[in-house]
């Protein structure tokens, strides 16, 4: 597998994510549509959230059926009835809400600095390779950003250095001794003020 592609299939959802120089390229096939956009690195956070999706019918017909359980218990005992056909509505409870569970679809979304996200299936093809590609995204991103915005232009004024510097230690691609390092070379290379 190239660790700089990432393509992902399950049923009807298609997605591929390419890395390139200064930016990636991400496209997606979902029932009724279809997406695709080059997004330069800057924009990436690296703080990602998981998605969970499911088929909302299981879940409400465990529900339903765990309401039928708790009704004809409580009518058996009004009535004498058998509680056998409780335990029914409970196995077929279970199964709907094990359906519930197991046909769900777990997500990794990416949100962008421009508001917009997107979203990868979190361990396919495997889990393996995910996270290889994972890292390699990131890895790719500090990268660029570290070659792009941590050198040091001593004519500029040193406030707007510095918060560039104190970016890229919030988003995870400088370490502090590094943000330390570099803080104090634009400190020794500040014009005075006066």
């Amino acid at each position: 597998m190239n660790e700089h592609v990432l393509e992902q299939k399950r049923g009807r959802e298609e997605y591929r994510i390419e890395l390139e120089g200064a930016q990636f390229t991400y496209s997606s096939h979902t029932r009724g549509s279809d997406g695709s956009a080059s997004v330069p690195y800057e924009l990436l956070c690296r703080r990602t959230t998981d998605y969970y999706r499911s088929n909302l019918f299981f879940r409400n017909a465990a529900i339903y059926f765990g309401i039928l359980v708790v009704v004809t218990v409580a009518f058996g005992f009004v009535v004498g009835l058998d509680p056998r056909a409780a335990m029914l509505w409970a196995l077929i409870g279970g199964a709907c809400y094990a359906a519930y569970r197991l046909t769900g679809v777990r997500y990794e979304v990416f949100p962008l600095a421009d508001g917009r996200v997107f979203r990868l299936l979190w361990g396919r093809p495997t889990r393996d390779e995910y996270l290889r590609f994972r890292r390699a995204l990131f890895a790719s991103r500090d990268t660029y950003l570290r070659d792009r915005y941590a050198r040091i232009d001593v004519d500029r004024p040193a406030p707007l250095e510095r918060r560039r510097i104190e970016w890229l230690r919030e988003e995870g691609v400088i370490d502090q001794d590094a943000f330390i390092t570099i803080v104090e070379t634009i400190e020794d290379h500040a014009a005075p003020q006066g």
